[in-house]
């Protein structure tokens, strides 16, 4: 049987003085699974344990790896690989347009972009959304600056860029409780 312990973390969303007054957010992360496996002769009990540092590490990972689509789509111009990260029209719609007008200094690999400033604001799993920063001086000369993203499932990729706002207090929470989601590529 298995057990799954349940912490709401409090994250204090802090905007600068010119947004609005802060906000915050109640996060669920699971923080520990136990499964214990039956035995004729004996109970073996395996544990797995996920924490907020866990979590946030994978979706560190998760981001790099959608950025690294995103800018590797566009440095290709490859319109189907950039299906593979974006969950909107929209999104769609700004990486064609940046195929004709961004510049690269060296072609993305993975390790060269950055992901910086994590900030889990809602784990959901319908919806994700994340305030960070990336780095891509090594292939576009330039750093990114810090914004929101609101990312939505869709087999069978997983998460993808939904919409993206500038400041954590922004009305990003609409745009996850928006169930009337597009049906993309």
């Amino acid at each position: 049987m298995a057990v799954l312990a349940l912490t709401l973390i409090v994250l204090s969303v802090r905007g600068d003085s010119s947004s609005s007054p802060s906000t915050t957010t109640l996060v669920a992360v699971p923080t520990t699974t136990t499964r214990s496996t039956p035995s004729t002769t004996t109970a073996v009990a395996t544990t797995q344990t996920t924490t907020a540092e866990q979590r946030l590490a994978e979706v560190e990972m998760l981001l790099q790896e959608l950025w690294f689509g995103w800018f590797d789509a566009i440095y290709r111009k490859d319109q189907a690989a950039l299906w593979k990260v974006v969950a909107t029209t929209t999104f769609y719609k700004d990486g064609m347009a940046a195929m004709n007008s961004m510049e690269f200094i060296a072609k993305p690999t993975i390790q060269t972009v950055l992901v910086d400033e994590v900030t889990i604001l809602l784990d959901r799993p319908d919806c994700l959304v994340v305030e960070n920063s990336i780095d891509m001086t090594a292939f576009r000369g330039i750093n990114g600056d810090k914004t929101v993203r609101v990312l939505w499932p869709e087999d069978p990729y997983g998460f993808r860029f939904a919409t993206a706002w500038l400041f954590p207090n922004d009305l990003w929470l609409d745009d996850c409780d928006n169930l009337a989601r597009e049906t993309t590529e």
